[in-house]
């Protein structure tokens, strides 16, 4: 381009920009909220369109509070007790009742069992009142030596569940905030599922601490089953087969199985909707196949689609929530997981079952739910229904969505999904066409170097 500049005595060599026409209250404020798109974006659209041979790696921000800390074992418990609890990540439980039964269970005994679940409540509080500090830690470290001094004992019923309790809260330790260890939940939950499977448990009359600690490993199983089908990671190896997983009756709620009787008249089991959810995610986890017309005949390919569409009316037929609960939010939080399940049968299908339409719709619903909630501390659903948005006003309901649910005590770290969100956008603004969405998702969640959880 050419420049020209005005001869002496122009008058246009000094210009003055005009006043703006409508005045400054009226302009519309800049949101806060932005996805810009990064380099590693642009490395991984070109990894996606196969113009770049390396996958970018996603770090996700650990923060560290370098302050030495010796808060009283006391002052921790009541934590927990009041606020830290609140953060267990469960499904169809009050978090904070799980937090009054995993204290009784801690306090049960003096066996390294139970002192393996009084640390590990008392590296959780510390966790979730400083963040990632030298104490917490510490108290993680402290439940790994009781837990390893357990096993030179045998292990009777009480002590199982002591160990399970123990296994699951140092998983909620590494989901809660970001850190070097934080891939371990995977670990975790493997092990605590191999825990389960003692022998001594099958004629064990089970209580409602017991359910509710059950459900709380069959939440977590079905997350990292998930999760793990797409991340493609090699932290560690975990047998995809779901006969090498622990038998899923053992977590039921509703069901008398495995030998598990009670002689209670109430149990409080989970709300079954809460409890179809679940099984209906992890069959699909299990049995839905990528590309399945690359691989079956024409006649497989028709059974195939017949049990597409059953397994897409038994999520639609999943019946709503009817019992009272304490958390006005949760109605609403089982009916977006059951609108992220459709919407992802019908995408990883490769919308097999031809339901533009009937997906459009469910999104639609689940962008009003997302405007109306106060917030939605689970992460499944605001991750596949918020990677759905296309629209500046979607993307800003979500990450509003995500801003309130932070805010809350009750809250973990929603970090994580929030920049794997913006990271599936900024594929979506960079394609040229319609991205597949299992090589999309995949690629994305495995550029992780933490599993997400």
């Amino acid at each position: 381009f050419r420049l020209s500049w005005p001869s002496p005595g122009d008058r246009r060599r000094s210009m003055a920009v005009k006043s703006p026409l409508h005045s400054p209250s009226r302009v519309k404020p800049v949101s806060k909220h932005l996805a810009p798109v990064s380099f590693w974006d642009v490395q991984m659209h070109r990894y996606l369109t196969s113009l770049g041979h390396t996958r970018p790696l996603l770090q996700i921000p650990m923060l560290w509070n370098s302050s030495e800390l010796e808060l009283g074992s006391n002052d921790l418990i009541l934590y927990f007790h009041t606020s830290a609890s609140q953060s267990l990540t469960t499904f169809g439980h009050d978090p904070k009742a799980l937090g009054q039964a995993l204290m009784r269970i801690a306090l049960s005994s003096s066996t390294p069992s139970a002192a393996a679940v009084f640390n590990s409540l008392l590296a959780l509080s510390s966790l979730h009142r400083y963040g990632v500090q030298t104490q917490a830690f510490r108290l993680k470290i402290a439940t790994i030596k009781a837990l390893a001094a357990a096993t030179t004992c045998s292990l009777g019923a009480r002590e199982v569940i002591q160990h399970a309790a123990a296994g699951m809260l140092l998983c909620s330790f590494e989901v809660h905030q970001a850190s070097c260890t934080s891939s371990q939940w995977t670990w975790y939950i493997s092990g605590v599922k191999e825990v389960l499977n003692a022998p001594c448990l099958k004629h064990y009359s089970r209580d409602s601490d017991l359910n509710a600690l059950m459900d709380w490993v069959y939440y977590h199983d079905v997350m990292s089953r998930f999760t793990l089908r797409h991340w493609h990671g090699d932290v560690l190896e975990i047998p995809p087969k779901p006969s090498d997983m622990c038998r899923k009756e053992v977590y039921t709620p509703v069901r008398t199985a495995i030998g598990f009787h009670s002689r209670d008249a109430e149990l409080h089991p989970a709300d079954s909707s809460m409890l179809a959810n679940l099984e209906l995610l992890a069959e699909l986890s299990d049995t839905v196949i990528i590309r399945p017309q690359d691989s079956m005949s024409v006649q497989q390919m028709e059974d195939y689609k017949g049990y597409i569409r059953i397994l897409d009316w038994r999520i639609r037929n999943i019946p709503t929530q009817t019992k009272p609960t304490p958390d006005r939010e949760q109605p609403g939080i089982a009916e977006l997981f059951k609108l992220a399940t459709l919407v992802y049968l019908n995408r990883v299908s490769g919308n097999l079952l031809d339901q533009a339409d009937s997906t459009q719709a469910n999104l639609n619903r689940a962008f009003t739910l997302f405007s109306q909630m106060d917030c939605c501390e689970r992460q499944y659903p605001l991750f596949i229904l918020g990677c759905e948005a296309r629209t500046d006003e979607q993307r800003l309901i979500v990450l509003e969505l995500i801003s309130r649910t932070e805010k809350r005590n009750s809250s973990r770290s929603l970090n994580h999904v929030r920049i794997l969100v913006q990271a599936l956008w900024a594929q979506d603004d960079l394609a040229e066409k319609e991205l597949d969405y299992w090589d999309k998702l995949s690629c994305i969640i495995s550029s992780c170097t933490i599993i997400p959880s």
